[in-house]
């Protein structure tokens, strides 16, 4: 028993979107840290391993666990063909019941207080500003009342946009002290590129999607439902476009390093207009390019720091 559910909580995890949005976060912030600081010695790497255990705790168990269950129940999960998409599949596995998952993001919850706790003590009161954006997106983004992801906007912009923001530039504070503006521009890059995967995730469940109950009408959804699916590639590309329009005024305005981020946004936007919104292989395909982009991004601007401390 105490197996399976091991078992089952590494496959909740999910550990590809987990390196992608929150470990690619903590490591932008790193490397702008190692640079500010002037080297590693100066960083608390216990405070960088209880980021990166706050990390996986919020969006590996707390996020998966809560999006699960109610996607469950709405049926989307069930239905969807998605390769990438339609949750963990912990519930149709067995692993774990819909009230097993609630009570494993409850405890997530008192884990990620417990380890912000701990945090403050290293830093200040203000820490928990960070911490709570966190905890806060983890749950409206599925659960009720909320349940921001299945509304239009509502998901990306109030729940999985500050969860990276909060993410990466909480990691820069806890090991500087400080928030630097470069370090915002990173998190806004970043956080941008993660939503834009995050839409081309959902295009995979659009019919699923509009047969649960209560309806899921995420961005792309909605979109599809008013012009045609043809028309969700665009949106996509739109936050990458975004990005890429961030990013450019960030490398006129703070610093040359940023046209890697220019580099990696264009990319995105155009794996997005390559997708053929009707075919799951493609869709997936292209996910897959676009999770890649948003690794090498953080690694690319990570190396760039420690190179030019």
């Amino acid at each position: 028993m105490l197996l399976r559910s091991i078992k089952g909580l590494f496959t909740l995890i999910r550990i590809v979107p987990v390196l992608s949005w929150s470990f690619c976060a903590i490591l932008l912030s790193v490397g702008f840290a190692i640079h500010d600081r002037h080297g590693l010695g100066s960083l608390p790497w216990i405070a960088i391993c209880l980021l990166l255990l706050g990390a996986l705790t919020l969006q590996g168990i707390v996020a998966h666990a809560l999006n699960d269950r109610t996607d469950w129940r709405s049926g989307t999960d069930q239905k969807s063909p998605g390769i990438l998409s339609g949750g963990s599949k912990v519930i149709r596995k067995g692993f774990y019941s819909e009230t097993q998952l609630l009570v494993v993001g409850i405890l997530g919850i008192l884990l990620a207080i417990g380890l912000g706790v701990y945090l403050q003590s290293l830093t200040a009161h203000s820490v928990w500003i960070f911490i709570l954006v966190g905890i806060w997106s983890a749950w409206s983004y599925s659960s009720y009342p909320f349940r921001l992801s299945y509304y239009p906007f509502l998901g990306e912009w109030l729940a999985a946009f500050p969860a990276m923001a909060a993410c990466t530039l909480g990691t820069y504070y806890i090991l500087t002290g400080s928030v630097s503006v470069p370090v915002i521009w990173a998190a806004i890059i970043h956080s941008l590129l993660c939503v834009g995967w995050l839409m081309q995730h959902h295009t995979s469940d659009i019919d699923a999607d509009w047969e649960a109950v209560p309806q899921k009408i995420t961005t792309v959804a909605w979109i599809a439902s008013r012009v045609g699916k043809s028309a969700v590639p665009n949106l996509t590309a739109s936050y990458f476009l975004l990005a890429t329009f961030v990013s450019i005024l960030a490398t006129l305005a703070v610093h040359k390093i940023f046209i890697l981020s220019v580099l990696c946004s264009l990319l995105g936007a155009s794996s997005a207009r390559q997708t053929n919104p009707f075919n799951i292989a493609n869709i997936t395909f292209n996910q897959v390019k676009m999770i890649l982009l948003t690794l090498i991004h953080a690694l690319l601007l990570f190396g760039f720091e420690i190179v030019t401390r």
